[in-house]
């Protein structure tokens, strides 16, 4: 092994461990100050803190939890959207399989209607096929309710596989033609058996039960209190998808809305007290108690090994691999209380000096922060990839104090890294003191960490682009100069230690970055406007326990689209419209009022046209219908959730962008092909449209409307020319125009017309933010 590939093992990023605290540390005093935090009195009406038991509710804001809608079901429901229970919610979906689809709400009036009419009546009695037999057929499934002709049969009769025939008249063996079996019995009458109480039900009742019912309705039914709740069931259910089937229906469970962590406690005592404190810190922070994914918790954790002290450092790999975490539910709560946990650990082992920690949760950074899903699991910024102390340090004081909007925290922390690892293999290869803290850092070691900068690629080991690294290297910048102004970090290290900007970062040296750094997203108009012809027909669904209906929906996602494309604005910027956007000037001018919130310029103003005004009207008057329907500090914003309990106050981009891929992706064909030029004859990509892109195809579409770059800088209200040039370009059509535009004034050496060619143009001028130049030196550069 060469010197620089041992300086590299030693000093690689190695990869973060997947728990936030290390095994061997005892937590033991971290778990005591926890039971001191947990209150004895928390919602007096549901907690016992004697026996550790939490009953929720139903109804409870802060409880996730109701009772069955269903009338006469007292089954909990832990569904806002239809309000059933599990068995309730199995009869219901069965039901909209076989007779069609029904809402919830029109389901369960049904339910009531019956229970006020004599339903019994209407059901038509399933008869044995053999002539002059009127017992019933053997079956569980109920009889179609619909008028029928002549002996209704039951849906899995429907399909011809056997005709109704009563417990007395069955086929012995097999028969090849059941038709004259069937005229062969009329002859041999049997004796009707002492029925089932089930009306509908072909099987006799079982004498060990005091019901009066058949032994496979009495794994359903208990006493008589049930009985009657499952004929209401089952009566409006109408007709079972399969006659059989019945047996196998839930069983509706005792306990719904108890959290017994007595048990947890006896056999993990510090995992119970982390679990209460999580649930008591949640409550506080206005997030309801879910009883189901607490409860698939607790289950899961009564398994776990005894050597399991705390959540905290779990050893989840073992946990997957062992399928000790039964459910997707209880990994999710298992991420929470760790998340909470981690918000309260890391202050009380740094005595609450965060710079301390290593492992910094979200939960207490004061700055925006992109959580990528590497991280998520933990909920934590992971320092500890980085292997250098300084570099640890400067980076952990910029993620803290300072804003990085600019690319995501987890991002920067994996590029630093990385860097802080080819800094030291050329260290090393240079003969250069290893780095290990930042008193011995010089301006030698300020050019290779400008050459190891220039070297930097992709995860995958594609090249950065130029402009990345650029940007990577003005970071890096300003993270010294912010330390040294902020902390003693580098109170000892030499001020010529700095990133060399003598270094110049080479095209050459990024192959393929023309590609990569082309900004041409614009979508094409045949595409636009296929997509607006298609936009009527579009399936939007609305969000969980949402107050409007689909409709609405549909025509905030309408309207959001329309924005889109008509005024070219951010997707964050059109979700986060208030309701007063429209104004009128004295001549009946729309302007939209708007926020720049990436550049931190509030009021703004931009023209719209009277067609995207009617847009926005006809949502005034769809949105305005529904304002009783809108909880407290929802009636400000233009897309409100209709949602009582939801924490944002308005549809956020995240949700129009996922109706928009759903109906991209999965309910259109093909997108049209472009006419002419590079793929033409090719439909266009379907991952090419979306949100953003309509911003670009707003501001190509002004360009080649010959808009002059100063009004389009403006209107797309950049800062810099050059950042407005990045979203349209050049098109073949313009460049020919503008030929054709100065051809008369073009002469040969002779005097003669000699218009100039596109190419010959193209050749001789380059590119510059306000037209074309043709001085030499420029073209030669």
């Amino acid at each position: 092994m060469s010197g620089g590939q041992s300086v590299a093992a030693e000093v690689a990023p190695v990869l973060a461990p997947g728990e936030p605290v290390d095994a061997a540390v005892d937590l033991a005093g971290f778990q005591h100050m926890l039971a001191q935090e947990i209150r004895d009195d928390w919602r007096p009406d549901e907690w016992d803190s004697e026996a550790w038991v939490f009953t929720g509710v139903p109804g409870h804001l802060g409880t996730l939890v109701n009772r069955c809608r269903f009338p006469g079901c007292q089954g909990p429901s832990f569904t806002r959207r239809s309000g059933l229970c599990n068995v309730c919610t199995g009869r219901y979906i069965r039901h909209t399989k076989r007779m069609g689809s029904m809402s919830a709400e029109a389901w369960i009036n049904r339910a009531a209607e019956l229970q006020e009419t004599n339903w019994a009546s209407r059901i038509v009695p399933i008869l044995c096929s053999v002539t002059n037999c009127t017992d019933r057929s053997r079956g569980l499934g109920v009889p179609l309710m619909a008028t029928t002709e002549g002996n209704p049969k039951r849906w899995h009769q429907q399909k011809d596989r056997l005709p109704p025939l009563c417990l007395g008249h069955q086929p012995r063996n097999t028969v090849e033609d059941i038709e004259a079996w069937i005229a062969s019995q009329a002859t041999k009458p049997v004796a009707a058996p002492e029925y089932c109480a089930v009306p509908w039900c072909g099987y006799k009742r079982h004498d060990a039960n005091k019901v009066g019912i058949c032994r496979l309705h009495a794994q359903l039914i208990k006493d008589q209190s049930e009985l009657a709740l499952h004929l209401e069931r089952e009566a409006v259910v109408s007709l079972e998808p399969d006659g059989y089937r019945e047996i196998y229906a839930p069983v509706p469970r005792t306990g719904g809305y108890r959290l017994d962590l007595g048990a947890l406690r006896q056999r993990h005592p510090g995992l119970a007290t982390e679990l209460l404190w999580s649930l008591q810190h949640q409550d506080r922070t206005g997030f309801p108690v879910n009883i189901v994914t607490i409860k698939a918790l607790i289950a899961s954790a009564l398994d776990f090994p005894t050597a399991t002290k705390s959540f905290l450092n779990a050893d989840t790999r073992a946990l997957a691999e062992s399928r000790l975490m039964r459910s997707v539910n209880a990994w999710s709560m298992f991420r929470v209380v760790r998340a909470r946990l981690l918000e309260r650990y890391a202050p009380w082992s740094t005595n609450g000096d965060l710079l301390q920690s290593d492992l910094i949760p979200f939960g207490l950074l004061r700055t925006s922060s992109n959580r990528r899903a590497s991280t998520r699991s933990m909920a934590a910024l992971d320092f500890r990839p980085i292997p250098l102390d300084w570099a640890r340090q400067m980076t952990k004081l910029w993620i803290l104090e300072r804003s990085t909007t600019e690319t995501s925290s987890t991002t920067l922390i994996t590029h630093i890294a990385r860097l802080c690892t080819d800094f030291v293999i050329q260290c090393t290869a240079r003969g250069l003191p290893s780095p290990t803290n930042a008193s011995g850092l010089t301006r030698e070691h300020g050019k290779v960490l400008a050459q190891a900068l220039a070297g930097m690629t992709r995860l995958g080991g594609r090249p950065l682009t130029t402009d990345y690294k650029r940007f990577l290297g003005s970071t890096l910048t300003g993270m010294i100069d912010y330390n040294r102004k902020n902390s003693d970090l580098f109170e000892h290290t030499s001020l010529s230690f700095s990133i060399d900007y003598d270094l110049r970062i080479p095209i050459e040296d990024n192959p393929g970055a023309d590609a990569d750094d082309e900004t041409g997203r614009a979508i094409p108009e045949p595409v636009i406007e296929y997509l607006f012809a298609k936009l009527p027909t579009a399936r939007v669904s609305n969000p969980a326990s949402a107050a409007a209906p689909n409709d609405v929906y549909k025509a905030a996602f309408t309207c959001y689209i329309t924005l889109l494309r008509d005024t070219g604005r951010r997707p964050s910027e059109i979700a986060g419209l208030r309701r007063e956007c429209l104004s009128y000037d004295g001549t009946g001018q729309a302007t939209l009022l708007w926020h720049n919130d990436k550049s931190r310029r509030r009021g703004r103003r931009l023209p719209v046209w009277a067609e995207t005004a009617q847009a926005l009207e006809s949502w005034f008057t769809i949105r305005d219908r529904r304002i009783a329907a809108m909880p407290a500090g929802q009636q400000d914003w233009l897309f409100p959730t209709f949602r009582p309990r939801a924490r944002d106050k308005h549809l956020k981009t995240a949700w129009f962008n996922k109706r928009l891929r759903d109906w991209i992706d999965h309910q259109l064909p093909d997108l049209p092909c472009p006419a002419n030029g590079p793929g033409a004859g090719i439909p266009f990509g379907k991952s090419a449209v979306f949100a953003y892109a309509f911003r670009h195809s707003y501001c190509q579409r002004l360009a080649d409307a010959g808009v002059a770059q100063e009004t389009l800088r403006r209107l797309m209200d950049h800062r810099s020319a050059d950042t407005t040039a990045r979203y349209y370009i050049v098109t073949n059509a313009r460049k020919r125009k503008a030929i054709e535009s100065v051809k008369r004034l073009s002469f040969d050496t002779h005097g003669a017309h000699a218009p100039v060619t596109e190419e010959l143009s193209s050749m001789a001028a380059v590119a510059v933010p306000f037209g074309n130049c043709t001085e030499p030196t420029n073209i030669k550069a």
